[in-house]
């Protein structure tokens, strides 16, 4: 195996923890940070646009975040958050390829790590990609070429996606996509050319400008919307133009104006009890313990990030639609997850860990999936 497998392998498992739990990392015997990149290497198309690099940290400080230095001009760095260092790579206007540097650290590593930009000549500019009625679960994206006759493939894709999966190269994007079509094109008795150019509904492949709109996304979330020039013969294919992309912002859910009281104390016994009182709100809310290990916390005294609140939004959300892709409703989930009313919460901590309780409000509307509707209280233990 690989030196950068073992990475990328490590490097999902380890943000696969951090997405799923409240860990931030896990020790080592000396305890120095380490820091893990997905990738070492970037090749990027003529188009430039936002590049994310994703990593984790070992053994690190809560709440500090690597830094990021851009050896080109045409390189820089738009936000670095609790697991994406994400770049902007301007469009090329060159017919040759160029090369630049990003150089990431964190305090205490003992060497920075260096990440190799390639971008290729200016071949795009042949799609013009707009987002368009932008909602917190909704959206359209006009795809319009620029080249007549050009047949493309138009989609859209939860930047998640790219987290999950590892991948930073459009091409290898590409690839992973088209095979996913081909396996389901032969277990339905098609090829991949008649499954893509006939069966799918609604249709992928276009030929001229077309507007299309997607619905029941992630409030707060963000997708890209993409495009590639593309040719099938059976169960092969040909991308005649490379992929086109910008990112689409969902806002987040309506923000009720919504308080609570919260009362809580840890008993010698290391039990934790957490009162929490409705202000002005009468339907249900979610409690989360969060200690101070996690990238959720926000020491005491701190504003919540935008990152940190869409973050917490995201994970409700997400435990939401997997419990209704289950087959329980809304109202049956909120019943077991969430909370009405004054309550007194009991539950077990681990001494020496300070926690912060995080309450919000949360609804659903019209029995669809559940979200968060409030700023977050927060409290400390």
């Amino acid at each position: 195996m690989s030196f950068m497998k073992s990475v990328k392998l490590l490097l999902a498992a380890v943000v696969a923890l951090l997405v799923g739990c409240e860990t931030m990392s896990t020790t080592t015997d000396n305890g120095v940070p380490v820091l893990l990149l997905d990738t070492q290497q970037l090749r990027v198309n003529g188009g430039g646009g936002e590049i994310p690099i994703f990593y984790a940290v070992q053994n690190g400080v809560p709440g500090l975040r690597p830094t990021a230095k851009c050896g080109a001009e045409w390189i820089s760095v738009k936000e670095i958050t609790k697991d994406t260092i994400m770049l902007i790579v301007e469009e090329s206007n060159l017919d040759e390829e160029r090369l630049g540097f990003v150089t990431v650290s964190y305090e205490g590593i003992e060497k920075s790590l260096r990440v190799t930009v390639l971008q290729n000549k200016q071949l795009l500019n042949k799609f013009s990609l707009e987002a368009l009625d932008v909602t917190q679960n909704s959206c359209s994206i006009r795809y319009a070429p620029k080249v007549a006759g050009v047949q493309y493939m138009a989609n859209i894709i939860d930047s998640e996606y790219f987290k999950q999966s590892g991948i930073t190269d459009m091409s290898l994007f590409i690839e992973t996509e088209m095979e996913s079509y081909r396996t389901l094109a032969n277990q339905n008795g098609h090829t991949l050319q008649s499954l893509m150019m006939e069966a799918i509904s609604p249709q992928l492949i276009y030929t001229e400008e077309v507007v299309r709109s997607f619905n029941k996304m992630r409030p707060g979330a963000t997708y890209v919307a993409y495009a590639y020039g593309v040719e099938f013969d059976g169960d092969n294919y040909t991308v005649t133009v490379p992929l086109h992309q910008i990112s689409v912002q969902l806002p987040m859910s309506q923000m009720y104006d919504v308080t609570f009281n919260i009362s809580a104390q840890i008993a010698s016994s290391g039990v934790a009890s957490v009162a929490i009182s409705p202000v002005n709100w009468k339907n249900y809310y979610a409690v989360n313990i969060i200690p101070d290990t996690s990238l959720y916390y926000v020491q005491d005294g701190e504003n919540i990030s935008e990152n940190t609140l869409r973050a917490l939004g995201n994970d409700f959300y997400k435990r939401a639609r997997q419990a209704m892709q289950g087959g329980i409703t809304a109202e049956a989930f909120l019943r077991s997850s969430c909370y009405v009313g004054s309550q007194m919460i009991n539950m077990s901590v681990n001494g020496g860990t300070k926690y912060m309780v995080v309450v919000f409000a949360v609804e659903s509307e019209d029995g669809g999936i559940p979200t968060m509707c409030s700023m977050p209280t927060l409290a400390y233990l």
